[in-house]
């Protein structure tokens, strides 16, 4: 276990180290390898680390992608990864937790590309497909490799024939024991069909574009990266535009991200979140709700002027 490797961005969910920390993996079983300018992760520099391992005498075994990014919504090119796992035989799992649900929409289902190449795929209901939590599913290409992991023959699961074999969820999964949750997203896909999730998750990304165009046409706000893959949009205010923005101390500039995010949560306005890109601090709009509206965009945006003044003064203070 020492010697082996899974590669992945610096964008990827905490929950790869944390799954490989509870295999009982090493920490430097993880090999991160950098993000490009658009923090996807992408095949030539994937093939560079699986290559120096091999050559340094290590495993390389699996490749963890992401489709929708936590931090920026940003989409891994999962057909370049898929090419250098079937090359050097390669496990590849893509993280869709978030982003999978844009397969239901004919129009966005391109930004997710390549998903069917995977052998393993996350998905989280209570994401896009607007579930209350707890939800979550992972979609295997071959059956067998669930049962060639998890099956085991108690001895008082018995059955004479074959087919009369019931479906023991307990040989696909570490559950043993399983409550209804399907059950809510059941109702809801007979209800609204996959297009019309396939239209809600459509409405999120037009929203996104929406943010990061009132971004673009505004001095004092600035988006990263200015075209959102999906629905994330991280962007930031600039206190008195960009041109004077350039000659203010950074560290100054990313306080007041911080202390801008907790005015307009207090204000009760609306709610962002912050994060890092590139070691700076940017506010960070998660779009998945299906009643949020353009209007909502220009009030938060607004409110955010608003309360700039108090954040600048605070951020003076560190």
């Amino acid at each position: 276990m020492e010697k082996a490797r899974v590669y992945a961005s610096d964008q990827a969910h905490f929950s790869i180290a944390r799954a490989l920390a509870v295999l009982g993996f090493p920490s430097e079983a993880l090999h991160v390898v950098p993000a490009d300018e658009s923090f996807r992760l992408r095949g030539p520099a994937t093939a560079a680390a699986v290559a120096a391992d091999r050559a340094a005498g290590l495993v390389p075994f699996a490749i963890a992608a992401v489709a929708g990014s936590t931090n920026t919504g940003s989409v891994d090119l999962v057909g370049e990864l898929a090419e250098i796992a079937q090359r050097e035989r390669l496990w590849l799992h893509v993280d869709a937790a978030y982003g999978g649900a844009a397969l239901l929409s004919r129009r966005d289902a391109p930004r997710v590309a390549d998903l069917e190449r995977a052998d393993s795929i996350t998905i989280d209901p209570h994401k896009w497909f607007f579930q209350s939590y707890d939800i979550g599913g992972l979609l295997v290409k071959r059956r067998a490799d669930l049962l060639d992991t998890f099956r085991l023959a108690p001895e008082y699961y018995r059955s004479t024939r074959p087919e009369d074999q019931p479906l023991h969820w307990y040989q696909y999964s570490l559950e043993g024991t399983r409550r209804f949750r399907a059950l809510k997203l059941w109702l809801s896909w007979k209800h609204l069909g996959s297009e019309g999730f396939g239209r809600l998750v459509e409405a999120n990304d037009d929203l996104a574009a929406y943010l990061a165009r009132r971004c673009r046409e505004s001095d004092d706000f600035e988006a990263l990266p200015e075209e959102p893959e999906l629905s994330v949009v991280c962007f930031r205010h600039l206190p008195g535009g960009r041109r004077l923005a350039a000659d203010l101390d950074p560290e100054r500039i990313d306080r007041y991200q911080d202390r801008l995010q907790r005015a307009l949560e207090v204000s009760g306005e609306g709610w962002l979140s912050t994060t890092k890109l590139r070691g700076r601090t940017y506010l960070r709009a998660g779009i998945v709700n299906y009643l949020s509206t353009e209007e909502d965009v220009d009030r938060v945006l607004s409110a955010l002027r608003s309360l700039s003044p108090q954040a600048w003064t605070g951020a003076e203070r560190g």
